[in-house]
């Protein structure tokens, strides 16, 4: 099979079409906005979701889609378990049998295997502290432009619904100042929001990120250096994660290296 990061950079969209189920939420409601049907996301959204339900720029989400590859199946006889892995992080996915349809005949289980990668789709739960997928389909994938496709519709759906919040912000406000902070952000932001909705400081550890021409990215203890003169520890490091749970940037070759989203 593919490398899980070599994918993430190339690839071109031979049949997109096949990939129209995770589909992007685009119309947002002038009170509060309903649930969307379905978004794709990757597995360190998954993980920094809320407890009272999984959200992306303030839209709830029922059915999320995920693309991973399976590190592990744990068959039982009224569950299958699976661990997952993509590149931002790994976690638990549950597929309930259908006890008729196994009687019937075998073919209520997916016939995937360890190292496959499968396009899943479900609901999160948290579990004993632990955030967990429901699942409701899962398919393989046969195509490595599948998995480019899908970072690719994360991307674009995390921008496209933080454009559609600051615009509901303004109508219900009645101004264009952009200064108020999506319901799913972990830290405050001050009046003078920046580009892509950051504030200053979030902008210092941003820029110097998608600055960096290496393929691997910049490591965390060479941001430190840099920026130690302006901000302690602990705010550079909730910084940091703040930008890796709202999708600006992810990890590459270990938890220690990053680079920018928009920088792929």
């Amino acid at each position: 099979m593919w490398n899980d990061q070599s994918v993430v950079g190339g690839g071109f969209f031979n049949s997109p079409n096949q990939f129209g189920n995770a589909t992007t939420p685009n119309q947002p409601q002038k009170t509060t906005r309903r649930a969307s049907r379905t978004a794709p996301i990757v597995i360190r959204q998954a993980l920094h979701s809320n407890d009272d339900g999984f959200k992306i720029w303030g839209t709830e989400i029922q059915i999320v889609s995920l693309i991973a590859r399976v590190r592990n199946i744990r068959m039982q006889s009224t569950k299958i378990t699976y661990t997952i892995q993509d590149i931002t992080g790994r976690m638990r996915a549950v597929l309930w049998l259908d006890q008729e349809a196994m009687d019937e005949d075998d073919k209520s289980s997916p016939k995937v295997h360890v190292n496959d990668y499968i396009q899943i789709f479900g609901n999160l739960k948290t579990n004993k502290g632990k955030k967990v997928l429901m699942v409701f389909k899962i398919m393989p994938v046969n195509d490595a432009n599948a998995i480019t496709f899908h970072y690719l519709q994360c991307i674009n759906n995390r921008f496209k619904m933080e454009a559609d919040s600051k615009k509901e912000k303004v109508t219900n406000n009645n101004t264009t100042t952009g200064n108020s902070l999506p319901a799913n952000s972990m830290i405050g932001m001050n009046n003078t929001a920046s580009v892509n909705g950051l504030n200053p400081r979030q902008m210092m550890v941003f820029n110097l990120i998608r600055a960096s021409t290496v393929e691997q990215g910049i490591s965390k203890q060479d941001m430190h250096a840099t920026l130690k003169e302006h901000m302690a520890l602990a705010e550079f490091e909730n910084i940091l994660e703040w930008l890796c749970g709202e999708g600006h940037i992810y990890s590459t070759i270990d938890e220690e290296h990053f680079r920018a989203t928009d920088a792929l």
